[in-house]
C-alpha cells in the first residue's frame, strides 16, 4: 500500500503540472491523465502506409471508423449510426452519423469511398491494399452524403469487425488533396474524426492525445475517460520499470527476470498475444548478389531451419508469456465452424525440434550447394528486449546445425524498408511478426499467395499452397464451411512443413504490469489493442 500510495501521488502531482489558469485567472482543473509505455516507435501516421501495432494504435485513438470493437472485440456503431443487411447476406447499407472532421467538415459516406480507393490505389503503394478483396467486397458506393453501400461477392462473417480495422478508416479527400505528401508528416498534416486529437508527436520520444471535443459521443468522453493520453516510446524494459516505478507510467512492459521478480505486484497481467514471429526466408526475390539469399532457394536449407530451433526453450528465454509456435496460426485466433475445437488444436504440430534431423537436411544442402551456407539473420533492435534475445537464440540452434549466422539488427522502420518493395527485398532471412486483423485464418494464410500479396516478402511461389487459399476463399470453401477449414489446413501444411517457406518460431506474450490507478485497457487477440476507453480510478 506504501508503495501504491507513492506512485498515485507522484502521478497526481504530475498531472497537476498539466493545468494551468483559465481565462478568470483561477487554476484549471487538472486532466484526467495516463501515461502508457509504447515499446516501438510510430511508422506511420498514415493509416494506408501503416504496418506495425504502434502505428495501428495511434490511428485508432483519433480517427474512427464505420465500426469500433468493445473489449471482447465485436464491433459497435462508430461513424455508421446503424446498417442493415440484405437477405443473401451481401449487401450492407450503413447509415452515417452526424460527425464531423475536427476542420468542421462533415463526415460523409464519400469521406469511405475515397479512403477505400486511396487503399487500393497502386500509387499509394499501401502493404494493405488486399484487404478489401479478403473481405470480399465486390462494389462500394456513397448513395448520398449519409448513405454508404458495400456489395459482397460472398458471405463473410466478419466484414463488419473487420470494418474497425484502420485500413477501411475514412479520409477526407480534400484535406488528404490539399496535403499531397506532406500528409501524416504531422500533427498539422493531419485531420480528426474520433475520440481523440493528436495534440503532440515528438519521434523517439513520445506522442499525445487530448479529447476531441467534436466527436460524435465527446460527452461521454468527457465524463467517463482518460482526458488525455500520452504514449512514451522506451523499448528497454529495464528503464521503462524504473519509469513505472518512478510514477511516470502507468503501465510497464516486462520480460526474463523481470516477470519472476515482479509477478506479485498488484496489477501484473500475462496475456498471450496473437501476434506470431516467424522467419521469412528470401527465396524468390532478387537476392542483390547475396549468397545466403541465394541458397535460400535450397528446400534442404529450410528443412534444417525448421529442425534447428528449439522453440520451447526460447519460450522459456523470453520468460514474458510467449509460447513456442506450433504452426504459423497462433493459439486462440479461430475455433473449427463444426466442433468449437481451436485451430491449433485441430491442427496440432506442424513443426518440431530435432537437432540430429536438422544436422542431416543441412549435410544435404552443402552437398547440393557444394559449400558450407552463411546468411544474415536480419532482427529489430528496437522492438523489445526479448526480440533481441530471440536473434541470439535463432542464431545459436542454427549455428549448432552447422550454419553461419550472422546477425544485422536494424531499427524497425529501416528493417522493414529493407524487407519491402521499395528495396527489393534486400535480406537473407529475417525475423518478423504479424498480428491478426481479424479472428479467422485467413488473415494468414493471405500473405504468402503468390499473387495479390505485397507482404509475401521471401516470395514464396506454390501452386499447391496457392490452390487451396483459393479454394477457401473463393471456391468450395466459400460456402462450405467445413471445406473452408479443411483447406486452410492443408495449406498450412503445404507452408510450414512441406515447403519450410516460414519458419514459426514463437507466439507473443505480455507480461506487464498495469497500475490500479487506470482500467479500461482492452486487449484484442484479433484486431488492434484499444486505448480509447481508458479510465482514471478515483
Amino acid at each position: 500500500m506504501k508503495k501504491l500510495f507513492s506512485i498515485l501521488m507522484v502521478l497526481l502531482l504530475l498531472v497537476g503540472c498539466s493545468g494551468g489558469k483559465d481565462g478568470g485567472g483561477e487554476e484549471a482543473a487538472p486532466l484526467r491523465t495516463v501515461t502508457i509505455q509504447a515499446p516501438t516507435p510510430i511508422i506511420s501516421m498514415d493509416h494506408h502506409i501503416a504496418t506495425d501495432g504502434t502505428s495501428f494504435i495511434a490511428a485508432t485513438m483519433c480517427i474512427s471508423g464505420l465500426m469500433e470493437l468493445d473489449a471482447a472485440g465485436n464491433p459497435l456503431p462508430d461513424m455508421a449510426e446503424s446498417y442493415e443487411l440484405s437477405d443473401d447476406g451481401l449487401t450492407y447499407t450503413f447509415h452515417i452519423r452526424d460527425a464531423k472532421w475536427s476542420n468542421g467538415d462533415p463526415v460523409t459516406a464519400n469521406d469511405f469511398v475515397f479512403g477505400w480507393d486511396r487503399l487500393t490505389d497502386p500509387d499509394t503503394a499501401s502493404d494493405y491494399s488486399w484487404m478489401l478483396e479478403t473481405a470480399c467486397v465486390e462494389s462500394y458506393e456513397a448513395v448520398d452524403d449519409k448513405t454508404f453501400v458495400v456489395k459482397l461477392s460472398s458471405p463473410s462473417g466478419f466484414f463488419v469487425a473487420l470494418t474497425a480495422f484502420p485500413s477501411f478508416f475514412p479520409m477526407n479527400e480534400k484535406f488528404v488533396k490539399e496535403k499531397g505528401d506532406q500528409y501524416s508528416l504531422t500533427i498539422d498534416d493531419l485531420l480528426y474524426n474520433g475520440p481523440y486529437i493528436m495534440t503532440s508527436w515528438t519521434s523517439g520520444y513520445s506522442f499525445e492525445f487530448e479529447l476531441n471535443p467534436d466527436y460524435w459521443n465527446a460527452e461521454k468522453y468527457a465524463n467517463e475517460y482518460a482526458e488525455k493520453v500520452v504514449f512514451r516510446e522506451i523499448t528497454d524494459t529495464q528503464t521503462a520499470l524504473m519509469e513505472y516505478e518512478s510514477g511516470n507510467l502507468d503501465n510497464v512492459s516486462l520480460s526474463g527476470e523481470q516477470v519472476d521478480a515482479n509477478k506479485d505486484v498488484e496489477g501484473f497481467v500475462n496475456r498471450l498475444a496473437g501476434y506470431m514471429y516467424y522467419l521469412s526466408v528470401n527465396m524468390g526475390n532478387n537476392v542483390h548478389g547475396r549468397s545466403g539469399a541465394a541458397d535460400m532457394a535450397n528446400a534442404n536449407v529450410r528443412q534444417a531451419f525448421l529442425y534447428a530451433i528449439d522453440r520451447e526453450e526460447i519460450a522459456r528465454v523470453l520468460n514474458d508469456g510467449s509460447v513456442a509456435a506450433g504452426g504459423i496460426i497462433p493459439i486462440g485466433l479461430a475455433s473449427n465452424p463444426d466442433t468449437g475445437v481451436d485451430y491449433r488444436d485441430d491442427a496440432g504440430l506442424v513443426v518440431a525440434y530435432d537437432p540430429d534431423l536438422a544436422k542431416e537436411y543441412y549435410a544435404k544442402a552443402v552437398a547440393e550447394l557444394g559449400h558450407d551456407v552463411t546468411f544474415e539473420l536480419l532482427y529489430g533492435t528496437d522492438e523489445g528486449d526479448s526480440i533481441i534475445k530471440a536473434a541470439e537464440r535463432i542464431q545459436f540452434y542454427l549455428e549448432q546445425a552447422g550454419f553461419t549466422v550472422n546477425l544485422n539488427g536494424k531499427p524497425k522502420k529501416e528493417r522493414l524498408s529493407l524487407a519491402g518493395n521499395d528495396n527489393d527485398h534486400d535480406y537473407d532471412v529475417m525475423l518478423t511478426r504479424w498480428g491478426p486483423d481479424y479472428g479467422d485464418p485467413q488473415t494468414y494464410m493471405d500473405l504468402f499467395v503468390s499473387t495479390n500479396s505485397s507482404n509475401n516478402d521471401g516470395g514464396y511461389n506454390s501452386p499447391e499452397y496457392d490452390a487451396l487459399v483459393d479454394d477457401a476463399e473463393r471456391g468450395a470453401g466459400a460456402t462450405d464451411a467445413a471445406a473452408r477449414w479443411k483447406d486452410f489446413l492443408d495449406a498450412e501444411v503445404q507452408l510450414v512443413k512441406t515447403d519450410a517457406a516460414v519458419i514459426p518460431v514463437f507466439q507473443a506474450g505480455a507480461a506487464m504490469i498495469i497500475s490500479p490507478s487506470i482500467s479500461g485497457i482492452e486487449f484484442h487477440s484479433a484486431a488492434v489493442d484499444s486505448y480509447r476507453h481508458i479510465v482514471v480510478n478515483k
